[in-house]
């Protein structure tokens, strides 16, 4: 019953968002449109995420399996990314892509070996975050003076230098901060799976540089859809400042793909840089990314015998987290 109270609350968020940005005249999904006229864009984006997206996040999973000891087919974790995806795209809040690329690593593994493998899922969840903040914080660096001209962006310039400050700095003194945290059993378990790939910086330099890869790839796509709708002023310096923020909010779980949420935030940040439209980018980019990831439901329909979702899996994933 919470759970279902938890989903519609969830609709209704969205719902709200959607409605107030369509009223005001932030977003406009006539923009779809746009694609008719510009076929080849839509053909760029779907190949970029196709053919590089989903491979090099599948690599980056892999290597960190494979740094620990977990040995699982690079075939099977190309399937279970695309599933996971299949999964982030049609159901929200209720058994979520990770779960289900977790639950079949995780079943495979001896007793010892199960937690580690759940962690990988934190820890490439925290390596796409961190290519996000490393992203932005060198766009900043790299474009200071631009970004400086720009009164608008000094706050959200701040929070990345402090996001980037706070991420290296994530050392041993922040143990005792977590053993006074109300779930101090499960952050300090997080917390060591970050320190059990100490000795692995070769996989996690890899797998951050897969991930500023990808999150580049992903910024060169709004750089020309933000063209294709009519923003011939957007900078390519300044997308690559704004694009990694607007996808940290994304990351808060309300509906697939950031719905609601994105359009908002990336509205919100192109209006801090002078700009409109930033509603319609993140919906021409979404749809797109949506239908992309609907195709992982091929393979889950293909191997369905396989890889059937269990009914206790998010149970299994909770203690875990508690042992």
């Amino acid at each position: 019953m919470k759970k279902l109270l938890l989903i519609l609350l969830k609709i209704v968020v969205v719902g709200t968002i959607l409605i107030y940005l369509v009223r005001s005249g932030r977003l406009n999904f006539e923009k779809l449109m746009l694609f008719r006229d510009a076929p080849e864009i839509l053909a760029m984006m779907v190949a970029i995420l196709i053919l590089a997206v989903v491979p090099m996040a599948t690599f980056r999973w892999w290597l960190l399996l494979r740094a620990i000891g977990i040995q699982v087919n690079p075939k099977q974790t190309f399937v279970l990314t695309w599933i996971g995806n299949f999964f982030n795209t049609t159901l929200p809040g209720a058994v979520t892509g990770d779960v289900v690329k977790g639950y079949y690593v995780i079943k495979a593994q001896e007793e010892d070996g199960r937690t580690r493998a759940f962690m990988t899922l934190l820890i490439d969840r925290f390596v796409g975050l961190f290519g996000l903040i490393v992203m932005a914080f060198f766009a900043l660096v790299f474009n200071f003076e631009l970004i400086l001209s720009q009164e608008r962006l000094h706050s959200l310039a701040w929070i990345i230098v402090a996001l980037f400050g706070g991420t290296v700095l994530f050392r041993d003194p922040f143990l005792r901060l977590f053993q006074r945290l109300p779930a101090s059993k499960f952050s300090i378990k997080v917390y060591s799976a970050f320190k059990s790939y100490q000795h692995q910086k070769t996989t996690l330099f890899l797998t951050l540089f897969l991930s500023i890869g990808l999150h580049t790839l992903i910024a060169l796509i709004f750089f020309q859809v933000a063209h294709l709708v009519g923003i011939k002023e957007m900078e390519l310096a300044t997308q690559f400042f704004l694009m990694p923020i607007g996808l940290i909010t994304v990351a808060i779980p309300i509906a697939p793909g950031g719905i609601g949420i994105g359009h908002a935030a990336f509205e919100t940040l192109y209006q801090l840089a002078g700009l409109s439209g930033g509603a319609d980018i993140f919906n021409l980019f979404i749809i797109v990314q949506l239908g992309v990831f609907m195709l992982g439901g091929i393979p889950y329909f293909l191997y369905s015998s396989n890889y059937q979702i269990p009914k206790n899996s998010e149970k299994m994933f909770e203690e875990e987290a508690e042992k």
